[in-house]
């Protein structure tokens, strides 16, 4: 299913990003084709008086473009390195020039002006070994390309935008992209998707926080929520990891503040200890015809008048009772 991008949502971003990001200096334009390509080759990713010495030094070095082509590719790359170039821009103008050999059998780049769009964009996209950014400012800078090329950095960012679906391959995005961009801006939209691939939108350790497009970007948006979840979710953890570890160290404390202290013996009944039996003492025998002795009594206290008087009463004898005489019967 083609992919559609709408009007409105690519009407702000197209200002937002002119706005934000410019093209970038060229260097100085040369008189054929060939040596603008060898320059662009040279300037792509590094400042333009870099690229200028590293021009001037090859043709120093080498006789003509074609003992460049024939030579070996470590040789061109250790003047490029000497330049502060990468070198493996060595290996990039050797497959270029090579590719002109065999399909033009010569250097003239300018033979491929008569090429429809299309096929001269293929023209240098099936060249092996030369990294899609290069071709993309060969294509605008010397020939005029007037769409909106799109690579893997710019699919990302198309994505992310929210765009196009996430499962939306390069192959439809770039039509679609082109479809509401216009012409005589696709070099200038190209660059700062470029550039906001590189610098902010990258593929990974990527923060849609610092991002200036995140209002218009709806991936954007879903990201950040996401990521405050996460922090919420993750700190929560925190806070229950760190209780439960407060709660592991109190019972620590408490298992050793308990080992310290000495508990009580328990009281065992020890078996009771039985004294022998002490022999019964023998009583003294009684003397014969001697009176049992008797336990002292207690001293009796003095009874008052009343009861003395009383208890003497009663230890009187009573008297016999009076014996009458009885009178004789007449």
């Amino acid at each position: 299913m083609a992919e559609k991008i709408s009007v409105r949502k690519t009407r702000r971003l197209r200002v937002l990003l002119a706005r934000l990001y410019k093209l970038p200096e060229l260097p100085d334009p040369k008189e054929s084709f060939l040596e603008q390509v060898v320059m662009t080759v040279l300037w792509e990713d590094t400042l333009p008086a870099r690229a200028r010495v590293a021009f001037v030094n090859l043709t120093e070095e080498f006789v003509d473009w074609n003992e460049l082509r024939v030579s070996v590719t470590s040789e061109v790359a250790s003047i490029l390195e000497s330049c502060g170039l990468p070198g493996r821009k060595g290996a990039v103008l050797k497959r270029l020039l090579g590719r002109a050999i065999e399909e033009l059998f010569a250097f003239d780049f300018e033979l491929l002006l008569e090429l429809p769009r299309e096929r001269l964009k293929a023209w240098f996209m099936s060249i092996e070994g030369v990294p899609h950014r290069i071709t993309a400012r060969i294509l605008y800078e010397i020939y005029g390309y007037d769409r909106v090329l799109v690579d893997a950095e710019i699919a990302r960012v198309i994505q992310r935008l929210g765009l196009v679906s996430e499962q939306a391959t390069e192959q439809e995005i770039e039509p679609a992209l082109n479809a509401v961009i216009p012409a005589k801006e696709a070099y200038l939209i190209y660059n700062a998707l470029w550039q906001h691939a590189k610098a902010v939108c990258k593929k990974k350790d990527f923060d849609c926080r610092k991002c200036p497009l995140r209002r218009e970007c709806q991936g954007g948006k879903r990201f950040i929520a996401e990521r405050a979840a996460a922090a919420k979710a993750a700190k929560e953890a925190a806070r229950k990891k760190a209780k439960a570890a407060a709660k592991k160290r109190a019972e620590a404390a408490a298992r050793k503040k308990a080992k310290a202290k000495p508990k009580p013996k328990p009281r065992t009944k020890s078996p009771a200890k039985t004294k022998p039996k002490a022999k019964p003492k023998a009583k003294p025998k009684a003397k014969a015809g001697a009176a049992a002795k008797t336990k002292p009594t207690a001293r009796r206290r003095p009874k008052p008048k009343a009861a003395a008087a009383k208890s003497r009463a009663r230890s009187r004898p009573k008297a016999a009772p009076r014996r009458t005489r009885k009178k004789p019967s007449r």
